[in-house]
């Protein structure tokens, strides 16, 4: 059975559910600190600004930026491995300020996260 992955926008939200992980370098000035566990801010899990640029500048980039991030992320489970242990528990709420459209960096981490999940099945 698959996990529940939800990706929601940082601005939609005005306390962050339980099951949230921040995907962001920087806390949102509208949410107190307490509002998510420590571990639950994932501040080096999102690719580059420098990538995510070169991506946004032609949106056919979009398979190859995902080759590339998803490498980077493959050699540093570390990163993301406690969404994969989320997963494993039920809904897991991506909570970013990637913007909206389907090809954001938080999108691509969901697409990441639910081959890992299928490999592992």
């Amino acid at each position: 059975m698959s996990a529940s992955i939800r990706l929601v926008s940082v601005g939609q939200c005005k306390i962050p559910p339980a099951t949230g992980f921040l995907l962001s370098a920087k806390w949102p000035r509208q949410w107190p600190r307490a509002a998510l566990l420590p571990d639950h801010w994932l501040r080096r899990v999102l690719p580059t600004d420098e990538l995510v640029a070169w991506m946004h500048a032609d949106p056919a980039r979009w398979p190859t930026f995902c080759d590339i991030y998803w490498s980077d992320l493959a050699a540093n489970p570390a990163r993301w491995q406690v969404l994969s242990e989320a997963m494993k528990q039920g809904e897991l709420v991506l909570l970013h300020a990637c913007g909206e459209g389907q090809y954001t960096a938080a999108r691509a981490l969901e697409q990441f996260l639910r081959q890992r999940e299928a490999q592992a099945a």
